[in-house]
């Protein structure tokens, strides 16, 4: 129970790596806050949780990208729970079109979610955090993208990136206050967005497989058991951080 008493949100929730992370947060102790665009599929993950765990998961339906929206929530989230100790900015986008025919809206779209709403998000969680005073512990879902090169995707690996940057700045900025700003990496991860991507036939499975040191792709457990080290105590002198976890992939490059 390694963040029992601890209250946590989730963004991206719904489904993938981020519902991943707020099934075994929950299964450590936390009370969540998760974040997404579909009610109906954040009641079914709040439901599955509460079912599973007995722990409180209420659920917001929340456009990142709209500075308003993102600071109503945050505040719903205080009301509701007293506090929060724990973020993660999880929600993000993935598309796949070459440098010379991508559209002008597809970057902004991807810069949009996976950039702006980190930085909406982070920061609005981030005042709450410094008026409490008591720290707390930001996680920021990066990719092995922002640590590579991959074709059809120039404005996913280059948010990818941004995102790596913008979380040492905050460790930066928000450690006086005892916040820890920590980034997970992940490599190729069994989720639907990767599914429907890049992954889309078992050729291109076994390829990806073929690239990393453990032969098995991720799935949403692997980058969740590290969100929880991040998330609990046992990471209180780690910030600035972007992990890699990848099964090796990224070894390959």
């Amino acid at each position: 129970m390694l963040l029992e008493g601890k209250v946590a949100i989730v963004t991206g929730a719904q489904q993938g790596i981020g519902r991943g992370i707020a099934e075994m947060f929950a299964q450590h102790g936390a009370s969540l806050s998760l974040w997404d665009l579909s009610k109906e599929k954040l009641k079914d993950v709040a439901e599955s949780i509460a079912t599973a765990t007995g722990q409180k998961a209420s659920y917001w339906v929340v456009d990142i990208t709209k500075a308003n929206e993102v600071a109503s929530a945050v505040e719903a989230v205080v009301n509701a729970f007293g506090r929060i100790d724990i973020l993660v900015n999880n929600a993000g986008v993935l598309k796949r079109v070459a440098l010379l025919e991508m559209q002008e809206k597809d970057w902004d779209l991807v810069f949009s979610v996976n950039v702006k709403g980190t930085f909406l998000v982070s920061r609005e969680v981030g005042r709450v955090m410094v008026r409490q005073g008591r720290g707390g512990k930001i996680i920021n879902i990066s990719s092995c993208s922002g640590k590579k090169a991959d074709l059809l995707q120039a404005a996913y690996n280059s948010s990818k990136s941004a995102i790596i940057g913008l979380t040492r700045v905050t460790a930066l900025e928000l450690g006086l206050y005892g916040i820890n700003c920590n980034a997970i990496c992940p490599g190729a991860t069994d989720t639907e967005m990767v599914r429907s991507s890049f992954l889309t036939s078992p050729d291109v499975e076994r390829e990806w497989i073929e690239k990393t040191a453990l032969k098995r792709l991720g799935k949403p457990q692997d980058m969740a058991k590290v969100a929880v080290f991040l998330a609990s105590d046992l990471s209180d002198h780690i910030t600035g951080e972007a992990l890699v976890v990848s099964a090796g992939e990224l070894m390959s490059q």
